[in-house]
């Protein structure tokens, strides 16, 4: 009685492949081709750099991907989990931007009520020399 044995590769939403593994080889079919792998790889690497992507880069990036998929470069699997993880950095990033502007404003208020409590503080009258 021989083992079933299943594809060796990662795919990019970080599970394992679940197709059976060819006779003698850690591959399914569909990941045995080397370009495969590397499109695969590909995709993993893109995941792991997201949640490091500025805005800029997350967009382009989206960008690229979509074109890919446009031209049949890149399965829609691949794709998706790229979408999920700058999904992810997006939420990310806007939060950020969010608690910055909050910052912002409530240090914005707090000026303005300091600066009412003391209104003569900056427009005080200054002696000027006339000859």
């Amino acid at each position: 009685m021989s083992k079933v044995r299943l594809c060796a590769q990662i795919l990019p939403t970080g599970s394992q492949c679940r197709q059976f593994a060819l006779s003698s080889r850690p591959w399914c079919h569909v990941h045995n081709a080397a370009h495969q792998r590397a499109r695969a790889d590909h995709a993993n690497q893109l995941v792991a750099k997201f949640p490091s992507m500025d805005l800029f880069e997350a967009a382009v990036t989206l960008l690229d991907i979509t074109f890919e998929v446009q031209q049949k470069y890149m399965s829609p699997l691949h794709a998706y989990a790229i979408y999920e993880a700058a999904a992810k950095r997006l939420d990310q990033l806007a939060a950020e931007a969010f608690i910055a502007r909050e910052r912002a404003r409530i240090a914005a208020e707090q000026a303005n009520r300091s600066s009412a409590i003391n209104p003569n503080q900056e427009n005080s009258l200054r002696t000027s020399h006339v000859k």
